[in-house]
């Protein structure tokens, strides 16, 4: 039984609990850069690692799930408190858009 789905989630849950975790070490350091990796690395890691997941066989509906959770768990794991809800949502919603091209990219490849 092939469990490259497998690796693939796990690969992108290590590299999303990065993301978020060098994102939310800036809290304390400059509001500027917190408030860039926040709405904008974290949500476009969300996306690539999605679509990376997905191209690599992990189910589209799957991929998509695990970064917001991964960007509340660094953040609350660090400050005891969580982000900001919309830059979750936005990384969810990116992450639903990256898995839907990977799922896109593989019918594409099978043709």
């Amino acid at each position: 039984m092939k469990l490259r789905w497998l690796w693939a989630w796990l690969l992108q849950a290590v590299v999303m609990l990065a993301v978020s975790l060098v994102a939310s070490l800036t809290y304390p350091l400059s509001p500027v850069l917190y408030g860039a990796l926040l709405w904008a690395a974290v949500p476009l890691a969300g996306m690539f690692t999605a679509c990376r997941a997905t191209r690599r066989g992990l189910n589209n509906y799957l991929a998509w799930l695990l970064p917001a959770p991964c960007l509340y768990a660094a953040h609350y794991a660090l400050w005891r408190f969580s982000p900001s809800a919309g830059a979750a949502l936005l990384t969810a919603f990116l992450s639903l858009v990256g898995a839907a091209a990977g799922d896109v990219l593989n019918r594409r490849e099978k043709r």
